[in-house]
């Protein structure tokens, strides 16, 4: 955008608030979203939604008309990403046992976290040795696999949040608290016979 479409530093500065703006906007709506449309066809949605407002990214050129377009584009994918990122947050926080939400939420940071610097590392080498524009339809069409996967799930169709796991019912006090029952040691038949004639049993 600043080099390839000579933005200035003001206008990019608004297209990337306008982005923010986007974001903060689909995470505040997701909820409504979800319970009128269904989580899994919202989602299905804003994944769908999401490589198209590439489109003005990838055929624009410089010129302000441009510009508001790629501005209204970006605001319309990360309001997308805001909506679809929140709902399936709260499914996985929903659908997971209370004693494994941090295990939960640590492995997902660390692989979308992780995964941004090595990202980072190939969009930049591919955009030095294909350049930018095709760079860039690279990444959009990358964009189809969220889609693809969730297509392909049971969670396209889900029509409601899901319910929690059963929690199993604590034990009464009193079965906390009594002394554990030791089994009694099995007699042999030797010991059985000793009693039937008269003998002790050991």
């Amino acid at each position: 955008m600043l080099r390839a479409l000579t933005m200035s530093a003001t206008a990019f500065g608004v297209v990337l608030g306008l982005g923010a703006l986007g974001a903060a906007a689909g995470a505040l709506t997701a909820p409504a979203l979800a319970r009128r449309y269904g989580p899994g066809p919202m989602m299905l949605t804003a994944l769908a939604i999401t490589p198209a407002t590439q489109l003005p990214l990838l055929l624009a050129s410089p010129g302000r008309a441009w510009q508001i377009k790629i501005g209204a584009a970006l605001f319309l994918q990360l309001a997308c990403a805001g909506a679809a990122g929140t709902t399936q947050r709260s499914i996985r926080q929903i659908v997971t046992t209370a004693g494994m939400h941090a295990r939960m939420q640590a492995v997902s940071t660390w692989l979308t976290s992780g995964a941004r610097p090595v990202a980072a590392l190939l969009a930049g080498a591919l955009g030095t040795w294909i350049g930018v524009r095709p760079a860039l339809t690279a990444g959009s069409l990358l964009l189809l696999i969220p889609l693809i996967v969730l297509a392909r799930s049971p969670i396209r169709a889900l029509r409601q949040m899901p319910d929690p796991p059963a929690v199993p019912l604590p034990l009464p006090p009193a079965a906390r608290t009594s002394p554990p029952v030791l089994p009694t040691p099995a007699r042999t038949d030797d010991a059985r016979n000793d009693q039937a004639l008269g003998g002790e049993t050991p």
